[in-house]
């Protein structure tokens, strides 16, 4: 196998538009380099909406969690919507609660 689960998909090559997902919750990945790359875009679960979890008591720098972009800046996920894909090159994630869900989607 060459990359995907079976090597009858290797055969094919990759359908759809995104083929991995990294899941970040309390915690930060780096997308740059490694196994991470090719970030493309993200969605936002679990209660990282409206619900209020954005902001972490435990949290002693009190950012929010935030997407850090590919090519510099950072935004910061406290008015994204979740469930809704948001595509964009992306170098790390940052999540500061374990109910703070960022699905990173990889091409």
């Amino acid at each position: 196998m060459a990359g995907m689960v079976t090597d009858d998909l290797n055969k094919f090559g990759p359908f759809g538009r995104y083929n991995g997902v990294t899941t970040v919750s309390s915690g930060t990945f780096d997308f740059s380099s490694g196994s991470g790359l090719g970030a493309a875009a993200f969605i936002l679960s679990g209660s990282a909406g409206a619900s209020g979890q954005l902001m972490d008591i435990n949290d002693p720098k009190q950012e929010g969690s935030w997407i850090e972009l590919s090519r510099g800046g950072k935004l910061m996920i406290t008015s994204m919507s979740v469930g809704k894909v948001y595509e964009i090159g992306i170098s790390r994630a940052y999540s500061n609660s374990v109910k703070t869900h960022i699905c990173v989607l990889r091409r």
